[in-house]
């Protein structure tokens, strides 16, 4: 305590008496005069990074982003069908390179996207990107402060040089919705507040595998420590989502259902490395060997660091290795490995953890400027990145010690 009062210089408990002090009224009018300003240039920031974001929209050609539109607007009836979304964004003229794309993520994912019903395309575009700056800027600064309390700067221009940032926010994804529930998690978690941290954790379904190998780490870390409220508010959170769009379309999951017997039959190499394992091969299967061979680390790992488990140090490895072994992924998804860089950032070694994020970073560079499409680089290009933000994360928090339980 006497440590944080010497960091005050002027400590109003040790004045002396009559000592001249401004009077309370002026003090709340300059308060509320500086909030009010605050607030206003807030307002003003908002307002122009929308009408820039919109005209964006204008410009780009149509992304991702059509799919959550359309599927909003088709709730009532069929968001699953493709014949559906095809006639409906055709008919307005929104979509992607001529090919209409139908949302594959599950049906409560669909409450999340619900709001876009009351916009246009490039409206709803705008808000999302807009949405995804504050989350992002939220998820880096919250990170970091479980880390690192000393207020800092660095995050959020570290999330938004990101080049996972750049690739999502140019296509309006989806994903930043699963950085939020682990960001949430991770915060709740710290203040023991179990049932939001399951809560928080149920945005991750939209896209939940990304993140397989740390959903199962918090479901086993929940029953392990008797944690149970993690596991009730997560289902709880879920049951409610099903709830709502079950109210607005009760066919809804059959739907789902029969949509997933179509897109399941797809053998398209996905940009990571079980892709590229794929592409050289031929052979289908060893595009599922990352995702194989990452449960099978996982298991080892959980055995023997689950009597001291720590989501700093422990859950933002098994983070990493979800991505990484991912079978179905995309370069945009590594959205969701901010915690771990904020977290190597904040306590590992910077200069080295800077070199590796410039070096991964410049493949986003050099794809997002068109470059690699020259030599015939397509989304392919990228499937190194994971592992170029793994080693980043390595590198920075590597100590050679026999008491490293970041490395493990």
């Amino acid at each position: 305590m006497s440590n944080q009062q010497q960091e005050w210089p002027f400590d109003q408990s040790n004045s002396r008496e009559g000592e001249h002090k401004p009077p309370q009224k002026s003090q709340k009018v300059s308060r509320k005069l500086n909030n009010a300003i605050a607030v206003l240039v807030i307002a003003v920031m908002i307002a122009v990074l929308f009408v820039v974001a919109r005209g964006a929209a204008a410009a780009l050609p149509v992304q991702d982003l059509a799919q959550y539109w359309a599927a909003a607007h088709l709730v009532t009836s069929n968001p699953y069908s493709q014949a559906s979304i095809t006639g409906f964004e055709r008919s307005l003229g929104v979509s992607a390179d001529g090919v209409p794309m139908v949302m594959r993520n599950p049906p409560m994912a669909l409450v999340f996207v619900l709001p876009f019903r009351f916009m246009d395309y490039q409206s709803a575009f705008a808000a999302w990107d807009l949405f995804s700056l504050l989350v992002l800027a939220g998820c880096g600064r919250a990170v970091y402060s479980l880390a690192n309390g000393r207020p800092s700067i660095a995050p959020a221009l570290i999330c938004l040089l990101f080049g996972p940032t750049v690739a999502l926010l140019m296509l309006g994804q989806i994903a930043i919705l699963v950085l939020l529930g682990i960001t949430l998690f991770l915060v709740m978690v710290e203040r023991r507040s179990d049932w939001r941290a399951g809560a928080a954790l149920s945005l991750t379904i939209v896209k939940p595998h990304i993140a397989l190998l740390f959903l199962a780490a918090v479901a086993l870390w929940s029953i392990h420590h008797k944690r149970w409220k993690i596991l009730v508010g997560g289902a709880g959170s879920l049951g409610l989502m099903s709830a709502i769009v079950m109210v607005i379309n009760p066919n809804v999951f059959a739907q789902y259902l029969a949509f997933v017997k179509q897109f399941t039959q797809e053998t398209t190499p996905y940009p990571n490395i079980g892709g590229l394992l794929f592409t050289l091969s031929g052979v289908h299967f060893l595009a599922f060997l990352p995702q194989i061979s990452g449960f099978a680390w996982f298991i080892f790992y959980w055995i023997r660091h689950r009597d001291r488990w720590d989501w700093q140090a422990h859950g933002m490895i098994v983070l990493m290795v979800s991505l990484v072994c991912s079978y179905y992924s995309f370069p945009f998804d590594q959205i969701i490995l901010i915690p771990a860089l904020m977290t190597a950032f904040a306590n590992g070694d910077r200069r080295l953890f800077l070199y590796a994020f410039v070096a991964t970073n410049l493949g986003f560079v050099i794809y997002i400027s068109g470059v690699a499409g020259h030599f015939g680089g397509g989304p392919m290009f990228l499937w190194w990145t994971a592992s170029g933000w793994f080693v980043t994360y390595l590198l920075a928090t590597y100590r050679p010690s026999t008491t490293n339980t970041i490395a493990g």
